[in-house]
């Protein structure tokens, strides 16, 4: 089979054939450790240059429309979870009741 070759994307010298190109990329990023863009996980960057990636990566726009001539960094955290005791279904006036 007639296989090219390509080189990595992470490091030119890396020479691979077309069809590993994935597993070559799953490999070598491993050893890089490099971290993942908040809005597009294929953008792959070392720690020093996340920082201003985030501030102007063209996928931002896409999830971010409002935000296109900002610059601004959006902190992401995960949403606080809506404890048992902090509803209380008789206080909420969206609560229907299919029992009466």
């Amino acid at each position: 089979m007639n296989d090219p070759f390509v080189s990595g994307p992470y490091d030119i010298s890396h020479r691979v054939p077309r069809s590993r190109i994935q597993a070559h990329i799953v490999k070598c990023e491993k050893k890089e450790s490099l971290n993942i863009c908040p809005y597009n996980a294929t953008h792959r960057l070392p720690e020093p240059e996340m920082k201003h990636h985030v501030m102007n990566c063209p996928s931002k726009s896409a999830i971010f429309p409002e935000d296109i001539n900002r610059k601004t960094t959006v902190m992401l955290h995960t949403p606080k979870p809506i404890l048992q005791k902090d509803y209380l279904p008789e206080t909420d006036p969206h609560h229907e009741i299919w029992d009466d």
